[in-house]
């Protein structure tokens, strides 16, 4: 008879999970014990990648989810494990990214006895702790239908919005045997949010009606099935798409008729299009009105004719472009009534859209380097070299860079940690990433961001992960000091540290790069080659971002707010 802790894996690789990331300990034995199980057919149950720690293990969880488009799973201690998760695990809350927390706690009978790593006699309550950042944050110390609970927080899962769950087992509930069996979602992730057919049917009227038209994607439709519809009815007829900088990748900014990303460190041409050369309709579809979405709440986003959202997530609705037509529908579904419904319809203007969008750059011009390589120069090089691979961009200046200047030539070539921006969260990501795709991968970091995590670079060579990781050194926290030049230099200023030597240390290859020249030669010597590589590249810190667009809106949407016309 299986226990809890294997029904629940088993469950698990029917959802279509095939790894979990975790470090070890002995209140998740149960799970340690059941993994390398193999059932009748011999097949290998769903395996475990030993992080270097559980934050680290966290944002592997979260990477693999947004890649694989199921859930991520991290296994952690209660206690010490599970606080060392809690950082990524907002991260994760604010992307809505579906993150599985599991852990085991100390076995019944050892509470209030001040057992080793247990909470319980200081007062805090873990899954208090978690509720906020959660759909579902529950502690099991009762071998009563234990799976009962693995069952809530499934149903959990398919929420919408997405959230991260937390699930917590006694160690002793955890290896019980079980009679029960776990519920199935994948019915229940199929598209669901049913529109009113006739809001519906007006939405489509107005599109369809339209002279000219345009779309905006967003994290919401950023699926795979959402990806290939959307594609099909931009080359059928002839549609311009964007997307917003959660969703950068969701259409492939390779396809001619790709305009960039819209917000933070936006493409000009996507700027343009959607807030000065306005089509006759705007197509907002799955957006998220963040600060770095809106390019700081631009107003110019309501200036189409026609404006619609069309969301599947109902506390987005409304948000994005004020003023705007709102339908609350599941993307894939929109798309499939909108194709159905065109039935040889042409939009007339899309042609003249197009030739006076192309009048507009995509990037801005690079400045000529001075004494030190600019970092768009370095992204742009490994565009052209590594164009093939996945990127993960981390939170800092290199950020800005990525987003403006790496054009994705694969779908979903791109994944960000938008909302919160934590730092070092790509090493992590980018090793989840590599689980769910299995194919290479590059991680465009900074030496701050490394600082803090690059230990997991580790990982990455324990599993034989093939990823190239560059660190853009400027030594420094580059934005924290172009946002506070009048602070004393220590407080972001970085020492100079050695990363090739870092890169040997754990096992990988490093190269030092001081040039485009350099990046060039290296990039083509490794780019077919497998294993972990680290790229120690030195850039100017003193590179301005390819944002000036986004500050301006920002300092404006400041001052309305304080009242100052100043």
């Amino acid at each position: 008879m299986p226990n809890v802790a294997r029904v629940i894996l088993d469950s698990l690789r029917d959802e279509g999970v095939s790894t979990f990331f975790m470090v070890p300990g002995k209140m998740i034995n149960a799970f340690m014990s059941n993994y390398r199980d193999a059932d009748r057919e011999g097949n290998p149950r769903i395996a475990p990648v030993i992080a270097a720690n559980e934050g680290g293990a966290t944002a592997m969880a979260d990477g693999y989810a947004r890649a694989a488009e199921r859930p991520g799973v991290v296994m952690a201690l209660d206690g010490p494990g599970v606080a060392n998760s809690v950082g990524i695990l907002i991260n994760a809350a604010a992307d809505r990214s579906p993150v599985i927390l599991l852990s085991g706690h100390i076995p019944r009978g050892f509470d209030a006895h001040d057992a080793l790593q247990d909470v319980t006699p200081t007062g805090i309550d873990m899954a208090a702790v978690l509720e906020p950042v959660t759909s579902s944050s529950l502690q099991v110390r009762s071998d009563e239908h234990p799976i009962r609970y693995w069952n809530r927080t499934l149903k959990k899962l398919v929420e919408c919005p997405t959230r991260p769950v937390y699930l917590s087992y006694a160690a002793d509930v955890l290896a019980a045997d079980s009679t029960e069996s776990a519920v199935s979602t994948r019915s229940l992730s199929a598209s669901r949010t049913m529109c009113d057919e006739q809001d519906l049917d007006r939405v489509l009227a107005t599109i369809n009606a339209s002279a000219s038209v345009s779309v905006l994607v967003g994290s919401h439709a950023n699926k795979r099935d959402v990806r290939n519809l959307l594609t099909r009815l931009s080359e059928s007829h002839d549609i311009l798409v964007g997307s917003t900088v959660d969703a950068k990748g969701a259409f492939t900014e390779s396809h001619p008729n790709n305009v960039g990303v819209f917000g933070y460190s936006a493409n000009l041409r996507a700027t343009e299009l959607f807030t000065q050369q306005t089509p006759e309709t705007v197509l907002f579809l799955g957006c998220r009105p963040t600060q770095f979405n809106t390019s700081a709440y631009d107003a110019g986003l309501s200036s189409a004719r026609n404006v619609i959202e069309v969301t599947s997530s109902v506390e987005d609705i409304g948000n994005f472009a004020p003023g705007s037509r709102t339908l609350l529908c599941d993307e894939r579904l929109f798309l499939e009534r909108w194709e159905a419904s065109l039935d040889g319809k042409a939009f007339a203007g899309n042609a003249a859209l197009r030739e006076r969008a192309e009048r507009t750059p995509l990037w801005e011009d690079i400045p000529e380097d001075t004494e030190t390589m600019h970092p768009a120069r370095a992204v742009v090089a490994l565009n052209k070299w590594l164009n093939d691979r996945w990127c993960v961009a981390d939170m800092g200046n290199h950020r800005s860079f990525a987003t403006h200047y790496w054009t994705t030539h694969i779908d979903a070539g791109f994944y960000s940690s938008t909302n919160m921006g934590v730092m070092g969260w790509a090493f992590g990501a980018g090793i989840g990433v590599s689980f769910a795709r299995e194919e290479p991968g590059l991680v465009i970091s900074g030496d701050g961001c490394a600082l803090m995590n690059g230990i997991e670079i580790q990982t990455a060579v324990r599993y034989r992960r093939n990823i190239i990781f560059a660190i853009f050194d400027n030594a420094s926290y580059g934005a924290t000091r172009m946002n506070n030049r009048q602070n004393l230099p220590e407080l972001s200023v970085l020492p100079d540290h050695d990363w090739v030597k870092f890169a040997e240390s754990v096992g990988a290859e490093g190269f030092r790069v001081t040039s485009v020249d350099e990046l060039d030669a290296v990039a083509e010597k490794i780019k077919d080659s497998d294993g972990v590589h680290v790229l120690h590249v030195i850039v100017d810190r003193d590179a301005g971002t390819p944002a000036q667009s986004y500050r301006e809106n920002l300092k404006a949407f400041a001052r309305s707010r304080s009242g100052s016309n100043g």
